[in-house]
């Protein structure tokens, strides 16, 4: 058979931990089947031969390194060990009899791996002290995994879900960085998606028509239909539709349902795609072979849509790094050599989703490719009253819903859908018709703010919207709107002050700074008007606190805006914030940083009170202002009396440009 050697790179004596899930189950299962064979004094550097027969033979590389690991914590001298491997591909039945007996006359300790015992030299089967079976990935060797990585285990039935999952898969699933909750996700994904049909018939599913909340994605879909339409009637070129688009929002706000539609309005098939479906294949080269399959099949059935969901797994090329780094860059280059072959794919449209947007790779978004990006915003009260009358169907036909759609305010069509569900299955327990109370029931659970609360709420978000309207020249970003609510759920956290940033915009030190000042001024308008903020600005991601760090950490460990033009990290925020954990120095520039913006932004707000005030008191009174209703609030005070150029301290001062 054909042996593959595992050269040693290292000394003993070096604690070498494993860096990634599939060495941690590796080792795991070695030493336990050292143990259970009673061939544990190998451990401690005895003489002994052992062979292991592996459950998958996709898995006997990770094994044998990870041996080669685990013999050099154990014995003195590398000389005294070896690992070797027989790899049944490209391999031909010969035994060299001769080789492996010189290997085991040189060495005192010798791994062997195979997936099958028969596939191991004659010569060492009859010599070694053992041969012992791997048992398969299982939820003892899982639960110690989670113990390492997360320092937590998760339920029973996602260790019995994980088990079932191959060890290349579950190293992807289980990396470092991840919270638990977010490789449970992976996990639960993964599953899910290799069970789901590929082809969904372009027939069953609502139109866009009846679809409400999509915004500008369904204004697409409509177009892209009668684009599709005049293509078949051959009117224009396949050239002149859009080929590619990337669908984002939050979870559950409908991108799988919009692309099922898309596929009915347009008239066409959806083939639906993940890259956990394409993983499930099995090794990397099946997972490009079933890429590829992928986009032949959705040719075949042309016109026809090919949906990637969750596309951000596929990875950013600039952030990878690690023993998967290799892997993840051949799946992106076969990405974009599928999304590249434009003429080959004619009347391919490819639709990609994902939450996180700014995790995709830049290549992927160029011309030709998903050169157009979509939004699905959260629905609006109107969009949520017409969600509850499409999933209730003939249900309730005559009640007023404005109540309960006012109710659900943050909510995305998912949970709207699932109260429905949960209604309806309630009245068919109590075998009788469902009545409103039924929905009500099924409600998510409000806690009404205090008055005093409401008022802290008020005051936070008329500072940011203030200051970030006097500082948008600066920081490039528009303000759209901002809301308040008395009464919140676990989906919203009261208020929200949503900005738009200008594309294009000259992103300089000044614009950051101005965006950090913006997102501080919440909380420094509770110091300036309330004598000291609350816990509203952290606490969580995507918090005022969390953002600004982010941003002002950017600054000095990847932009080169700082002080310094040396790179510390990559753009990711998860590697921004380990690096600012790590480097007191970094630490101490991002909080003079954010010190420096939250003077700033209080001493806007202290020179403008009374602005703040009347944005306070508007907004208290209708929980909702649109920029125009900012604008004409503030034009009804003279603009003279506003002040933006407000000095900072030390070397954080730049020049400011006041806004009308």
């Amino acid at each position: 058979m054909n042996r593959q050697k595992f050269a040693e790179r290292s000394r003993r004596h070096v604690r070498i931990r494993p860096q990634n899930a599939a060495a941690l189950i590796a080792r795991n299962l070695i030493v336990r089947a050292l143990r259970q064979h009673d061939l544990h004094h190998v451990l401690r550097g005895r003489p002994a031969f052992v062979g292991f027969v592996v459950h998958r033979a996709e898995d006997i590389e990770v094994f044998a390194n990870e041996s080669l690991l685990l013999l050099r914590e154990t014995t003195e001298k590398k000389a005294i060990y070896d690992v070797m491997a027989w790899l049944k591909e490209n391999a031909r039945k010969v035994t060299n009899a001769t080789d492996t007996i010189q290997t085991l006359s040189d060495k005192r300790i010798v791994f062997g791996f195979a997936s099958d015992r028969m596939d191991m030299p004659d010569a060492f089967r009859s010599l070694a002290d053992g041969i012992v079976i791997l048992d398969p990935v299982d939820e003892r060797a899982l639960a110690a995994t989670f113990q390492t990585l997360f320092h937590r285990t998760p339920s029973t039935s996602i260790l019995s879900a994980a088990a079932t999952i191959p060890i290349d898969v579950l190293n992807i699933c289980l990396q470092r960085g991840l919270t638990l909750r977010q490789a449970a996700g992976r996990i639960q994904r993964y599953l899910s998606a290799s069970r789901e049909p590929q082809i969904a018939v372009a027939s069953n599913h609502p139109r866009l028509e009846n679809l409400a909340g999509l915004g500008e994605v369904a204004d697409w879909g409509k177009s892209l239909a009668r684009d599709i339409l005049d293509y078949r009637e051959r009117r224009i070129p396949w050239t002149d539709v859009d080929r590619g688009v990337l669908v984002s929002g939050a979870s559950g706000t409908g991108k799988t349902m919009f692309v099922r539609s898309l596929g009915t309005t347009c008239g066409v098939p959806v083939h639906v795609h993940s890259l956990a479906r394409w993983q499930a294949r099995g090794h990397l080269g099946d997972l490009l072979k079933a890429m590829r399959s992928a986009f032949d099949e959705a040719i075949k059935s042309a016109p026809s849509i090919l949906f990637i969901d969750e596309i951000d797994a596929v990875g950013n090329r600039r952030d990878l790094r690690g023993p998967n780094e290799k892997y993840s860059r051949e799946v992106v280059n076969a990405l974009l050599e599928c999304l590249d072959g434009a003429e080959a794919r004619q009347g391919v449209v490819v639709v990609a989703a994902t939450n996180y947007p700014e995790k995709i790779d830049p290549a992927l978004l160029r011309p030709g490719r998903l050169d157009r990006h979509l939004r699905i915003p959260l629905p609006d009260c109107q969009a949520r009253l017409t969600i509850l009358r499409y999933h209730l169907g003939h249900d309730l036909p005559a009640v007023d819903l404005a109540d309960i759609a006012t109710h659900l305010d943050g909510a995305t069509g998912a949970i709207i859908e699932q109260v429905v569900r949960d209604a309806r299955r309630r009245a068919r327990h109590a075998r009788r018709p469902m009545t409103t109370a039924d929905l009500e029931h099924g409600l998510p659970s409000r806690i009404r703010l205090s008055e005093a609360a409401l008022r802290r709420l008020c005051v936070h978000e008329a500072g940011h919207a203030f200051v970030g309207s006097l500082l948008s020249a600066e920081s490039g970003s528009t303000l759209i709107d901002v809301r308040v609510m008395q009464e919140i759920t676990q989906q919203n956290t009261g208020g929200q002050t949503t900005f738009r940033r200008t594309p294009g915009f000259d992103r300089s030190r000044t614009s950051y700074l101005a965006e950090i000042t913006t997102l501080l001024a919440g909380l420094a308008a509770e110091d300036v008007v309330l004598g000291g903020h609350a816990d509203g600005g952290g606490g969580e991601e995507n918090s005022d606190i969390h953002l600004a760090t982010i941003l002002a950490a950017r600054m000095d460990a990847s932009l080169g805006l700082g002080g310094s033009l040396v790179y510390l990290t990559s753009d990711d925020p998860a590697e921004i914030l380990a690096q600012v954990r790590r480097d007191s120095h970094l630490r101490r520039q991002v909080h003079a940083r954010l010190k420096a913006c939250a003077h700033r932004a209080r001493t806007i707000i202290s020179q403008n009170t009374g602005a703040l005030e009347l944005l306070e008191t508007s907004l208290a009174h209708r929980r909702h202002l649109t920029a125009a209703d900012i604008s004409a609030l503030l034009r009804e005070i003279n603009p003279d009396k506003f002040s933006s150029n407000c000095d900072l301290p030390n070397s954080e001062k730049v020049t400011q440009t006041p806004v009308d």
